[in-house]
């Protein structure tokens, strides 16, 4: 680079962003918190800005640390693509790699990850197969599949996890029901309906997310059914049974029996992150997770999704 900065500081920025602790973000990386500090202090100098801010309290990201997290991230991953591929020149690697996904990612996430892929890995073989969270984390464990596209959940020391995606939520309503002559609901418009809840499932904190804003609205649900996916909740619901808030990409499968209504009060909290297993080294997983990062930017502008807060 022509500011004099090679590539092992731009791993120790990007992991120190990432953390914002000079003590984990050291650990992580294996070494001590002096030489850290000293490379990061020197990438400081040669660019002439300050990178993070610093007090004794805690450490955040300057304009322009922000500035070149974005561009580190996309230059590293460039870097373990290129890497991947001329090793698998060199072996001429050809194989096969599982991918698991939970609907929203079937439907938005996978589809253009895997074209791009099969550009660079033509003769590898790429098997798709549709799970929840909690199954994913299963078979992601004793290594039944490669990639899994999961709902947040606590990380285990058998794999690594990182946010890709953000959406909101959408009411769901019976076709006929009288709230769908509005074109946006407001929290108070749940008070006293028929609510079909979330049974608080691993991978999915939605049953908590909406109890809290309703709670913080002043509203006690009247729940009738819990349920555990998302599809079974949205049939409960075209059959009358009561209404419910459901992540947004439910909105875009048609049915007769459904109506989706905007409900702006509630965050955009609903996550979609990918899962691999601690260690690898297979450079087509590696190279699997490089183009979803990267396609995955792609998706959120063309999708109205959002990218996840930096860390």
């Amino acid at each position: 680079m022509n500011a004099g900065i090679d590539l092992r500081q731009l791993r120790y920025f990007v992991c120190l962003a990432e953390e914002l602790h000079f003590g984990r973000a050291a650990e992580r990386l294996g070494i001590a918190q002096a030489p850290l500090s000293q490379q990061i202090r020197a990438m400081e100098e040669r660019l002439g800005v300050a990178l993070f801010h610093r007090t004794t309290r805690r450490t955040r990201l300057t304009a322009a640390g922000e500035t070149l997290l974005r561009h580190a991230r996309t230059l590293l991953d460039g870097m373990e693509r290129a890497l991947a591929h001329t090793r698998a020149m060199a072996s001429e690697t050809t194989g096969r790699i599982v991918v698991a996904g939970v609907n929203m990612a079937m439907t938005h996430v996978i589809p253009p990850i895997l074209s791009e892929f099969r550009k660079a890995w033509p003769a590898v073989i790429v098997d798709v197969v549709h799970l929840g969270t909690s199954e994913q984390l299963r078979v992601l464990e004793t290594g039944d599949i490669n990639i899994a596209f999961i709902r947040p959940t606590h990380q285990a020391a058998h794999m690594q996890v990182e946010p890709l995606l953000r959406e909101g939520f959408v009411a769901a309503l019976p076709r006929n029901h009288r709230l769908v002559a509005k074109t946006e609901l407001a929290l108070r418009d749940f008070e006293g309906e028929a609510m079909i809840g979330y049974a608080p499932i691993l991978g999915a904190n939605y049953s908590t997310i909406l109890m809290g804003e309703l709670r913080r609205a002043g509203l006690q649900a009247r729940i009738v059914q819990e349920c555990t996916h998302t599809l079974t909740m949205a049939t409960q619901v075209a059959s009358g049974l009561g209404i419910a808030i459901m992540p947004a990409w439910i909105q875009n499968i048609h049915s007769p029996y459904l109506a989706f209504r905007p409900v702006p009060e509630l965050p955009r909290a609903v996550e979609l992150s990918v899962a691999w297993p601690a260690g690898e080294a297979s450079p087509l997983v590696l190279d699997f997770i490089a183009i979803a990062r990267r396609i995955a930017r792609t998706i959120a502008s063309d999708e109205s999704l959002d990218l996840p807060d930096p860390a």
